[in-house]
């Protein structure tokens, strides 16, 4: 609250608790004058919202510029043309289709449209994938659409075996020869007469474990 003094008009900022209803006795600091002062009336300013109404938002569609296919589209040739799901045919002012458009005509209203790049975008998507497009036959296949090339272990195995046999039977036919060129060689080939007897007995006792299982069951 703001009370201000009668007789030198300076003014004082008290609390609103201070001057009671009733009123009371103040004394101005400055000029030393008593007076009494009554509570200065609230003035409570009551400002009304403005609704803000703002403009409806325009929605940007993509609508095409031709007519559409209830009300048919125009042609260059003047005539209004409807299509009926796979081809257009010229409609009538009774609302009826009359004969169908000719090629150039079709070609010109789905350019129009837009009908023949929404078919080739679906050619895309239901065809092959675009990126096995560029490939050039079997050599740009992926490895997993190419058959594996070589053996595998087991064939590697089973060669160095039948390699090794085959070695060996040409150093036993050949052994005399390579003997009288070679007298040093009568060492190895009694080494590989040896490790073929074990070999001999080897193969000999699988078989004979072989059959004892087959007769077993």
């Amino acid at each position: 609250m703001i009370i201000q003094c009668e007789s030198c008009a300076r003014k004082y900022i008290v609390k609103d608790d201070d001057i009671p209803n009733e009123g009371r006795a103040v004394k101005c600091g400055y000029c030393s004058v008593t007076w009494y002062q009554m509570p200065t009336s609230k003035k409570v300013r009551t400002t009304q919202k403005q609704k803000i109404t703002k403009p409806p938002k325009k929605v940007m569609t993509n609508e095409p510029k031709y007519k559409s296919s209830i009300d048919g589209v125009e042609a260059s040739d003047g005539k209004i043309y409807k299509f009926l799901g796979s081809q257009w045919a010229q409609l009538l002012p009774s609302g009826k289709t009359g004969l169908f458009a000719r090629k150039a005509i079709s070609q010109e209203l789905n350019e129009i449209i837009g009908r023949e790049k929404n078919k080739t975008s679906n050619k895309k998507i239901s065809g092959v994938d675009p990126s096995l497009e560029s490939m050039g036959g079997e050599n740009n296949l992926p490895d997993i659409y190419k058959e594996k090339e070589g053996f595998g272990f087991f064939g590697y195995v089973f060669l160095i075996i039948l390699l090794s046999f085959s070695s060996v039977g040409l150093l036993k036919f050949f052994e005399d020869d390579l003997i009288n060129y070679f007298p040093q060689l009568q060492y190895i080939f009694e080494i590989i007469d040896v490790q073929l007897i074990y070999i001999n007995e080897t193969i000999e006792n699988i078989i004979v474990i072989a059959k004892d299982l087959l007769e077993s069951y």
